[in-house]
């Protein structure tokens, strides 16, 4: 992938969203996000253009954290973006890219608290950057723990080039958004019968009209975005075939997320008012364990540095209780296949616990 071109595709991009037009119709939050973007892309433009470069240690570290912190910044005014335009959050999925899913945890540790890092965990960590590491393409920081010590490896190109092919595709899809003027009526119909009639034999069929007939009207088949997203994770999560996983279970996986879909489509949020045995379970567990509450958040991303910790308290805790542990085996046999994309869906149904 040429980073250059990505670099020069967004800049086009931006400019095609015509800021001073934005401005004189005093659309001030437009504005920033874009002017966030544009400011942010004068960094990683210059991490680009001066990569074979010499340059000294405190000429490294200065756009190493320019860096870091830029491309957070960037993402952030993405999602203002994408809010602003199209009336939702939920558009935008750039967290679902491993590459920049990871950046969050990577800024956090170098740029945003590593003298004092994660506090809300139980055990404190503290970030350990090797400046002779740093290079202009890569370094290596430790994140050190009473209880271990962990080496992290950071390749900066991929890094840069996963934000530009996710925003540049978001940007297009976006520029496309800000001209259509068709409501989402018939969507809202069609996914509201699905979520009504469902469990039911043929709803992939249906399913896969309400998506060919959104692409139609919204034309985002290349974009990361949400409703994309769950739409291939309902058909990930029928089509998992390793192991057998319980039909009620299943149900109310795939349920939640075509609840997401509606929210996407409707901006309203469809409440299921009942469960199968095995989540109704693990809220009894829940209410019985409520020093649990807090860290429930961790199982949705395998990927977090308290998951594999959370969930063995989880499992630890749930000993004497067969089907609690039934429905966590499933979330830790994911994991080990790597299935990031399950352990969140079948993790999320306890995110959403209430106390």
């Amino acid at each position: 992938m040429d980073l250059q071109k990505l670099v020069e595709e967004n800049e086009l991009l931006i400019e095609k969203f015509n800021i001073k037009a934005y401005m004189s119709k005093q659309d001030y939050a437009v504005v920033g996000a874009l002017c966030a973007l544009e400011v942010t892309n004068e960094v990683q433009k210059y991490f680009s253009s001066t990569l074979n470069e010499k340059k000294e240690i405190s000429e490294k570290l200065m756009h190493l954290y320019g860096l870091l912190q830029s491309l957070f910044v960037s993402i952030d005014g993405l999602y203002e973006l994408a809010y602003l335009i199209s009336g939702s959050k939920k558009f935008i999925n750039i967290n679902q890219n491993k590459d920049l899913r990871n950046l969050k945890h990577i800024r956090n540790d170098v740029v945003g608290h590593p003298a004092n890092r994660n506090t809300r965990s139980r055990e404190a960590a503290y970030c350990i950057l090797d400046k002779n590491s740093v290079t202009n393409t890569k370094f290596t920081y430790l994140v050190c723990k009473q209880s271990d010590i962990i080496e992290k490896d950071v390749e900066l190109l991929p890094l840069v080039e996963a934000y530009y092919i996710e925003t540049n595709s978001l940007l297009k899809a976006l520029l496309n958004m800000s001209n259509l003027s068709i409501g989402n009526e018939h969507l809202i119909t069609l996914i509201s019968n699905i979520c009504k009639k469902f469990p039911y034999e043929d709803y992939l069929l249906d399913l896969d009209r309400l998506y060919s007939e959104y692409l139609e009207k919204h034309g985002q088949k290349e974009v990361n975005n949400r409703f994309n997203w769950r739409y291939e994770l309902i058909k990930k999560i029928e089509n998992f075939r390793y192991f057998v996983i319980k039909k009620d279970l299943k149900d109310d996986v795939i349920y939640l997320q075509l609840a997401k879909l509606y929210n996407i489509i409707s901006a309203k949020n469809l409440q299921k008012t009942s469960h199968g045995d095995t989540i109704k379970l693990m809220y009894r567990f829940m209410r019985k364990n409520l020093d649990l509450y807090n860290d429930r958040i961790y199982l949705c991303d395998m990927t977090h540095p308290y998951f594999n910790e959370t969930l063995n308290r989880y499992i630890k805790r749930a000993k004497n209780n067969e089907r609690v542990l039934y429905y966590l085996d499933v979330i830790a046999k994911l994991a080990d296949l790597g299935e990031s994309d399950l352990v969140y869906a079948y993790a999320l149904p306890i995110k959403n616990f209430k106390k």
